[in-house]
């Protein structure tokens, strides 16, 4: 039948709307995990509504007429599975595939996605609505704090919670007395709901569809999968806005989301966008501290645990994926994995930490650890205790597969990043710190490192900052990342010899 998104069985053809009423699409794999010996794709198009193109790779095609429609024919053979790499982007990116569309570009696209759903009324306030807006409103000052306090209303009290509605409903959004009743939607429903709550406070929002995970080609097929919101602001430009993946999030439009396309359902009609890279200090996650070693062995000190944005979400998430009861235990757990020895003496996390917004995560806490330092004769041996990678959920680049010396295709990370990481150690009197560590530099465009170990009087310093430029890297910045995940990871692993 040539759908690819509507399984269509014997005498269903009638059941089956197309989306864009007039028009075909069509979005044809031609990759498998088995070895294949031949794919091939056949479909019949009105000849004045031609538009195709096939990606990552050749095939066999030919074109006939016949009368006023054309026949087109794709044939691939000796198609082998793709062995992909670690943390490397979808196979849709990279394998080959089909591309139809009859739709004549993406501003038609755009505005035919404005259109259904402004026909249908799905973003019109009701009174309940207006009245609700106006009420949560009421405190806030400016622009800013009016599009937050409704964004993360929307992400924070609308369960997320697909229900069918019955056939044929795809691209058009339920309305703003249903989504505000029920109260729980899919991601389409949210962004809605969102939309209503914008235009009740007297802002131009519309609707917008994007492919979460995958990148979407140029040639107009529905290659979406996610639907996210925009505003105008004061500015004149539209603002993305994603009620679905910002819930405990210090962001209006997540940054795990960035590098992605999206195309926005505006009056005027709009080409297909990509969304800006997040800069690293936008996600900061900073560890400080200091500590004393004992010449027994044993290290006593204290450190702060700061974070902003996604990595902020990623370190709260010990707060808001857990009980209350769990909380104590699920900060002692970050201190047990570097050392079962690890007692915490003092911990402050603030009064509610699931309360994102007030402001960045902060948690503070003091330990004890005996035995933490190798002690002999005349020599002592130990591991800052802040270099092995404590708060490791804040840094998902340290799970990237260093082994692999080279990559074949595009790789992904959560979020762009900068880590940094300082700790001050003092040690008894009369030791020496053996080999001073210069991890030295690390520069690249992709990603880079610094890092050091070097004593002054009777403490020892440790220093890192490592910088992860976006989400979505191409093979050729591996070398970049790599050395910099490399470097972290082999401090982690180098102990402080100290002599006397």
């Amino acid at each position: 039948k040539g759908f690819t998104y509507a399984l269509l069985m014997q005498d269903d053809e009638e059941k089956y709307i197309p989306p864009m009423r007039g028009h075909f699409y069509d979005i044809v794999p031609f990759w498998s995990s088995q070895p294949m010996l031949e794919k091939t794709y056949i479909t019949k198009i009105p000849s004045d509504k031609p538009a195709y193109e096939f990606y990552h790779g050749e095939c066999q095609s030919s074109v006939r007429f016949d009368g006023d429609m054309t026949v087109y024919s794709f044939t691939k053979r000796n198609i082998m599975p793709i062995e992909r790499e670690p943390n490397m982007v979808a196979t849709s990116d990279i394998a080959p595939k089909l591309l139809l569309s009859t739709s004549p570009d993406w501003e038609a696209k755009s505005l035919w996605f404005m259109g259904v759903n402004e026909d249908y009324g799905s973003f019109d306030p009701t009174p309940e609505v207006q009245e609700f807006v106006n009420e949560l409103l009421k405190g806030a000052k400016t622009e800013g704090d009016s599009i937050s306090l409704l964004t993360h209303w929307v992400a924070d009290n609308m369960r997320y919670s697909g229900i069918s509605m019955g056939p044929g409903e795809g691209f058009t959004l339920h309305n703003a007395q249903m989504n505000f009743t029920d109260r729980c939607g899919v991601c389409k429903d949210k962004a809605s709901l969102l939309i209503a709550f914008l235009r009740a406070a007297g802002f131009e929002s519309y609707p917008a569809m994007t492919m979460a995970g995958s990148r979407i080609e140029d040639i107009p097929a529905d290659q979406f999968n996610h639907s996210v919101t925009v505003v105008k602001l004061a500015d004149g430009e539209y603002h993305l806005l994603d009620p679905t993946w910002v819930p405990f999030v210090r962001e209006l439009w997540s940054s795990a989301e960035q590098q992605q396309n999206y195309l926005m359902g505006v009056p005027g009609g709009a080409d297909l966008m990509i969304t800006p890279i997040s800069p690293p200090i936008n996600h900061y996650l900073r560890i400080n501290g200091t500590s004393t070693l004992l010449t027994d062995g044993t290290l006593e000190g204290e450190f702060t645990v700061a974070a902003e944005g996604q990595t902020d979400a990623s370190i709260r998430g010990i707060f808001t994926r857990a009980f209350k009861s769990e909380w104590n235990k699920n900060v002692e757990k970050e201190l047990l994995r570097i050392n079962p020895k690890a007692e915490i003496i003092e911990m402050d996390y603030g009064k509610n930490p699931i309360d994102h917004m007030a402001a960045p995560i902060l948690i503070k806490i003091k330990y004890r650890i005996p035995d933490y330092a190798f002690v002999g004769m005349n020599e002592m041996a130990f591991v800052p205790l802040l270099s092995k990678k404590i708060f490791s959920r804040g840094m998902s680049h340290l799970y990237l597969n260093t082994g692999l010396e080279e990559r074949k295709y595009s790789f992904r990370d959560r979020c762009s990043r900068l880590v940094e990481i300082n700790e001050t150690i003092t040690i008894p009197e009369g030791y020496t710190y053996l080999n001073e560590v210069d991890a030295g530099e690390s520069k690249g465009k992709a990603a880079s490192y610094q890092g050091s170990v070097s004593q002054l009087g009777n403490s020892i310093a440790m220093k890192q900052k490592i910088v992860l430029e976006k989400r979505i890297y191409e093979p050729e910045d591996w070398p970049d990342v790599r050395a910099a995940v490399k470097a972290q990871n082999e401090m982690a692993e180098t102990p402080v010899v100290l002599v006397k």
